[in-house]
C-alpha cells in the first residue's frame, strides 16, 4: 500500500477541520436552546409556586417535553462533536509522526477513528491491533467461561462476564465459527476501533491517547520555535482539562463533607472540563496548521531532498 502525499494529508485534515467547525457550531446552538428552555422551565416553576398554579397545565407539560427533547439533542450533539474532533486529533497526530519520522501514512490509518463508519477487512488489517497478552487472556477465558452442554444451573458465569468485559474494553469481538470453535476478532465498529487505537485513555478520558512526554519532546524538537511553542501550549491545555476531570472524579469519590472552597474548586474544574472538546479542536488545528513548517524543518535537517509523499526524509 502506498502512503498518502503531503497534499492529500493536508486536504484530509483541512476537511476534518471544516467538519469539526460545523458540528461544534451546531452543538453550541443546541446547548443554547437547552439552556433557554431550562430557564423558561425554572421561571414557570417559580411562577406556579407563587400563584399556586397547576403543573398539569398544557403549557407546562409542553415546555417540559420540549426541554426533555432539547436535553437529548444537546447531549447527542456534544457526543457527535467529541467523536469527530477526536478523529481529527488522532489523524493530526499520526500525520505529525509521519512528517517527523519520514514514515508513510496510509489512508486506512488516517481514517481509522472516523465515527459512524465501517471499514473493509483490508483496511482493518493495517490498523494497530490488541497486544498478544490481552488476546491470550480473552481466548482461553471465553472458552473456559462458556457454559457446558446440558443444564447450566450450577454454571458460574463470573469468568464469562469478566472475559466479555475485557474483550469489549479492548475492541475485540468473540464469535464461534461454523465448526463451533471460538474466534477472537478485531471488531470493525467505530467504538471498538477507538478502543484498540487509544486504549484506556479513551475509556477514562474520552479523547485519543496523547504522545508520551518523551515522544512529545522528540516531535517538538523538529518543529520551528514559534510552531513548537504553539503545539506545546495546545497540548498542555488539553492535559490540564483532562487532569481537571481526574480531580473531579477524586472529589466525587471522597466521603468527606465538602467545604465552600471544595464547591468553588469543583465548579472551576467543571468549567475547565466542559471546554475539553474545544481545546482538543484547538490542538488538532495547531498540528494541522503546523505540518508544512514541520516538513520543511525536517527536510532542512536531513539536507534537502525528499518527495511529495507523506514522508519527509
Amino acid at each position: 500500500m502506498s502512503g498518502m502525499t503531503a497534499a492529500e494529508i493536508d486536504a484530509a485534515l483541512s476537511g476534518m477541520a471544516r467538519g469539526a467547525a460545523v458540528l461544534v457550531e451546531e452543538c453550541e446552538a443546541e446547548q443554547q436552546r437547552m439552556e433557554e428552555l431550562n430557564a423558561l422551565s425554572e421561571a414557570g416553576i417559580k411562577e406556579r409556586d407563587a400563584r399556586r398554579g397547576s403543573h398539569y397545565a398544557p403549557g407546562s407539560v409542553l415546555l417540559s417535553m420540549r426541554l426533555r427533547v432539547a436535553i437529548t439533542c444537546a447531549k447527542a450533539h456534544r457526543d457527535a462533536a467529541r467523536e469527530f474532533v477526536c478523529w481529527w486529533a488522532d489523524a493530526a497526530v499520526v500525520a505529525w509522526r509521519s512528517a517527523v519520522h519520514g514514515t508513510p501514512l496510509l489512508h486506512a490509518r488516517l481514517a481509522a477513528a472516523a465515527p459512524n463508519t465501517l471499514m473493509t477487512e483490508d483496511d482493518l488489517a493495517v490498523l494497530p491491533t490488541v497486544d498478544e497478552q490481552t488476546r491470550r487472556l480473552v481466548e482461553p477465558g471465553t472458552f473456559l467461561g462458556a457454559p457446558p452442554p446440558g443444564p447450566v444451573a450450577d454454571h458460574d458465569d463470573g469468568l464469562a462476564v469478566m472475559t466479555a468485559d475485557l474483550a469489549a474494553r479492548s475492541g475485540l469481538l468473540v464469535r464461534r465459527d461454523a465448526t463451533g470453535d471460538i474466534r477472537v476478532l478485531n471488531d470493525a465498529d467505530p467504538e471498538a476501533r477507538r478502543r484498540r487505537l487509544w486504549g484506556d485513555f479513551w475509556l477514562e478520558h474520552g479523547i485519543p491517547a496523547l504522545p508520551e512526554p518523551e515522544e512529545l519532546d522528540l516531535l517538538l524538537d523538529r518543529a520551528p520555535g514559534d510552531t513548537a511553542e504553539r503545539l506545546l501550549s495546545a497540548t498542555q491545555a488539553v492535559i490540564r482539562a483532562v487532569m481537571a476531570g481526574v480531580r473531579m472524579s477524586e472529589m466525587e469519590d471522597s466521603h468527606a463533607p465538602w467545604t465552600p472552597d471544595d464547591n468553588d474548586e469543583f465548579d472551576r474544574l467543571s468549567a475547565q472540563l466542559d471546554r475539553l472538546t474545544m481545546l482538543l479542536a484547538d490542538y488538532a488545528q495547531a498540528i494541522t496548521d503546523s505540518l508544512p513548517a514541520i516538513r520543511d524543518a525536517v527536510l532542512d535537517a536531513n539536507g534537502g531532498g525528499g518527495d511529495d509523499t507523506g514522508r519527509t526524509g
